[in-house]
């Protein structure tokens, strides 16, 4: 018998300056803070984002696919957000490949159709639509 999975509860990232990594997931990505614990931030009622700090030279930071996804509800107008805020958003295909989007009105068609930015740590961090690039298909339905 399988588990039941509702939803991701929290993604937990490795992070270098905690203070700096709190701004740019609370200032630019809109996530709130814990009331109590300082590495976590919470995003909503079911998801959370727990920051990790890590020593110099400790494990390394992050794996090139080891990422956290958030569904947005419009994929344009959170480019115009990142973009606004001074990221470097881009796209990126399934070889990798890596695609630069620095218009608000660039096309979005590149790759699996979704945008990914580096947090301070060089973490990544991917958008998603529902109905858009590789959520168009039948997939987006099962969400």
């Amino acid at each position: 018998m399988a588990i039941t999975v509702e939803t991701i509860h929290h993604v937990g990232i490795g992070v270098t300056d905690l203070v700096r990594a709190r701004a740019f997931y609370i200032d630019t990505l809109g996530f709130r803070p814990h009331h109590q614990v300082p590495t976590w931030l919470i995003l909503n009622n079911a998801s959370a984002l727990h920051l990790v700090p890590l020593a110099a030279g400790g494990p390394p930071r992050h794996h090139p696919v080891q990422h956290v996804a958030l569904q947005v509800p419009d994929l344009r107008s959170t480019l115009a957000s990142l973009l606004d805020c001074g990221c470097t958003p881009f796209q990126i295909d399934f070889a990798g490949n890596t695609h630069a989007v620095t218009q608000p009105l660039d096309p979005l068609d590149f790759g699996i159709g979704t945008l990914f930015v580096r947090d301070p740590d060089g973490n990544l961090v991917e958008f998603l639509q529902l109905g858009h690039g590789l959520f168009a298909s039948a997939m987006d339905r099962i969400h």
